[in-house]
């Protein structure tokens, strides 16, 4: 008897389990999620990941739609402003807890107009070199500071966190690197390759096929701990440099008002979809590392995001348009 009661109960939280997405009485017939950034990178490729399996789970249509322009924030205004019914969301990084900060116009508040659902990957901030005999970020520091007008650097767009752990870490070492800023990371890696930069510091999902290839030599990850995407190479910590994380954190969110049981139900729904084994082999070939987070967890990482990075971009007085 107590043998049937265990049964009853597991086949019960089976069905409950199974049966909670379809709790949420969706008033759309499709769901649209926006890519703020042009199609074809690392981004949108997670992207669309995650929007077919949620598609199997939901029952419905799931769109990716691209919105890029104004540093993401044409297409995040755009989740923003839509009803906050679970039918419109927006891949973005984490990275955008810190906008307030760095924008003089936002027109939208990360941590009140938006509803983090759930984690999706990070990619890893790499320090990169061309062709040349640099080995290591102290050398570089050294370099710095022996060349007349320093040393110059790439990154895919100004204000962003690669730019600002640059800054940082010149800022601790009394390095010279003069900022380039790139509309992105590929036309950014090319002048790398060609020698027309000193260094580069780029995301690992748009680079990690050129230093797999030779073409681009991976100095240092600016991590705490190494990249199981680049587990040979280094962080700034084992060489020398105080701990600094600036890996990009990817979120799934929605728009603030959404109801919390919808936000529940997708949240769940991620969290099996990133655990998942061949969805997290899908998401580190386009340079993430898989990162199952729930609601609260991903809410907590974009306040600590704002704190540890307002304080940098108000000494560097950092404004974008």
């Amino acid at each position: 008897m107590e043998g049937l009661v265990r049964w009853l109960w597991a086949m019960l939280a089976l069905v409950l389990s199974t049966t909670l997405a379809w709790a949420i009485d969706y008033p759309c017939a499709q769901v649209r999620i926006i890519v703020p950034y042009p199609p074809g990178g690392s981004n949108d490729v997670a992207t669309r990941i995650v929007a077919e399996r949620l598609e199997a789970v939901l029952k419905k249509t799931v769109v990716v739609e691209s919105r890029p322009g104004a540093t993401g924030n044409v297409g995040t205004l755009a989740t923003v402003h839509a009803k906050p019914d679970g039918c419109t969301l927006l891949v973005n990084g984490a990275v955008i807890a810190t906008f307030p900060y760095s924008f003089a116009k936002l027109g939208y508040d990360p941590l009140k107009d938006l509803v983090p659902v759930g984690g999706i990957g990070v990619s890893p901030t790499v320090i990169l070199t061309g062709p040349g005999e640099v080995k290591d970020v102290q050398q570089l520091v050294r370099l710095s500071k022996e060349k007349p007008g320093g040393l110059n650097y790439s990154t895919a767009g100004y204000g962003l966190l690669q730019h600002l752990a640059v800054e940082e870490i010149a800022q601790r070492t009394g390095a010279h690197f003069v900022h380039v800023a790139y509309k992105g990371g590929p036309q950014s890696a090319t002048d790398l390759m060609s020698g027309r930069l000193d260094f580069g510091s780029l995301s690992a999902g748009s680079v990690v096929q050129h230093f797999e290839s030779g073409q681009l030599r991976p100095v240092a990850v600016i991590a705490n701990k190494r990249t199981a995407l680049a587990p040979n190479v280094p962080t700034i910590v084992e060489q020398g440099l105080a701990p600094l994380d600036a890996g990009v954190l990817y979120l799934l969110f929605a728009p603030g008002g959404t109801p919390k049981d919808v936000v529940a139900v997708l949240s769940d729904e991620l969290r099996k979809i990133i655990s998942d084994p061949t969805v997290q082999a899908r998401l580190m070939r386009g340079g993430f590392e898989p990162t199952p987070l729930g609601h609260a967890e991903c809410a907590q990482i974009m306040r600590e995001t704002a704190e540890t990075w307002a304080p940098l971009i108000e000494r560097l007085k950092i404004r974008l348009e």
